[in-house]
This record gives structure tokens, C-alpha cells and sequence, in this order.
């Protein structure tokens, strides 16, 4: 990991140019990645700035802007655009927002660095470690069919008996009619597939084996 603490290291000081190994604040969760470093980066400088909320919030206004936006997402990947002009383009976009110049200093060493591509999963890596400062545990199940009031409460309960004392759980629903029936949980980094299709597939499997 100490390789890696160093790499995060450098994108901070790239981030924010008064940033020293010596001063990197690590967060709550480690996140890997390109994207991780650029979050963690952040992270760091925006705590010490104390405005590390503030740049959540902000960074996310951002993602919906690039999710909405015609065309924005593709103008921040053209080649034939130069790094200068997109620097400029978002940096007087920021500045108008009232952004965080954390966020723009960031942005704009991605785009020298030709990461602009990955400005959403740093955003998604950023939001990661600021759940964890929270305690919250985001969870996903995903199910053939909705489930029913009565089995979401059930699944919460059993669910927060794997959380700690300080620890929030953070459901999110989907379904999947391929499933064709269970469900797929995802919490934290843990995965369990107890689907019937996947059952199903299991089954074919061990079927085809010689006897």
C-alpha cells in the first residue's frame, strides 16, 4: 500500500501545489485506481481546507451537468479539442458556479494528464470516501420482481446485523427480470449472487460434467 500512498501523494501536490506527502490526509476507505488517486487527492486537500461537503456536493452538480448536457461528456474526450481550450471552457464554468478552485485545479490536471475521461469515476471514488466518513454502507439488491414493503424491512434487518455500531445502511433497489428469480446483493465490496438464474447456470454446469 505504501507504493500507492506515494502515488496519491504526487497527484495531491498536482491537485493542490501546497501539498506535501508529509501533510496527506488519508480517508476513511481506500479507493484504487486512477480514479482513486485523483479522489483521494482531493479528498485530502479539501479537508484540510475544510470544505470537503462543499466539494461533494459541488463534484456531483458536476456529474449531473455531464450527464445532461448534451454533448459535454464527448467534448471532454475530443482530441481535436486542445487542453488549453477545455481548461478554459470549464475553468470560466467553474468561477461562474462559485466552484470550489480545488475542483478546477483538479479538472484541469486531468485534462493536462488526458484523464478527463475518467472525471466521473472520480467523482464516484470522492463520494465513496465520503460515505465512509459517514459510516454509511451503501448497498444494492437487485431483484426479479419489486420487492414488497414487508420484504425490504425483512432484508434491512438482516442486513444491519453485519454493520457496526456507527455504520448506516444506504439501500438502493433494481430489478432485473433475467434473474428470472432470488436476488444479487452487493454491500460494501462483498457480492452474493443468490439469483435462479444463476442457480440455473450452476446447474447446467454440474449436469454437463461426465459421470
Amino acid at each position: 500500500k505504501q507504493w500507492y500512498q506515494r502515488r496519491v501523494a504526487i497527484t495531491a501536490g498536482n491537485v493542490r501545489s501546497l501539498s506535501t506527502a508529509s501533510e496527506f490526509i488519508r480517508g476513511p476507505v481506500q479507493v484504487f485506481g486512477i480514479e482513486g488517486r485523483y479522489a483521494h487527492a482531493l479528498y485530502s486537500a479539501a479537508t484540510k481546507q475544510g470544505s470537503a461537503d462543499v466539494v461533494e456536493s459541488q463534484l456531483n452538480s458536476l456529474q449531473g451537468a455531464i450527464d445532461s448536457v448534451s454533448g459535454l461528456k464527448e467534448y471532454l474526450s475530443l482530441p481535436v479539442c486542445s487542453k488549453e481550450e477545455k481548461k478554459a471552457t470549464l475553468g470560466g464554468a467553474f468561477d461562474e458556479a462559485g466552484f470550489n478552485p480545488l475542483i478546477n485545479n483538479m479538472i484541469s490536471t486531468m485534462i493536462e494528464n488526458k484523464r478527463s475521461n475518467h472525471i466521473s469515476g472520480v467523482v464516484g471514488a470522492f463520494n465513496t470516501i465520503m460515505a465512509a466518513q459517514r459510516g454509511e454502507v451503501p448497498c444494492k439488491v437487485t431483484s426479479a420482481q419489486p420487492l414488497s414493503d414487508d420484504h425490504l424491512e425483512s432484508l434491512r434487518g438482516a442486513l444491519g446485523k453485519f454493520l457496526k455500531e456507527n455504520e448506516k445502511l444506504l439501500l438502493d433497489t433494481a430489478t432485473d427480470e433475467s434473474l428470472i428469480g432470488g436476488m444479487v446483493v452487493e454491500i460494501g465490496d462483498k457480492r452474493v449472487d443468490m439469483s435462479t438464474a444463476t442457480k440455473i447456470k450452476k446447474l447446467k454446469s454440474a449436469l454437463s460434467l461426465p459421470l
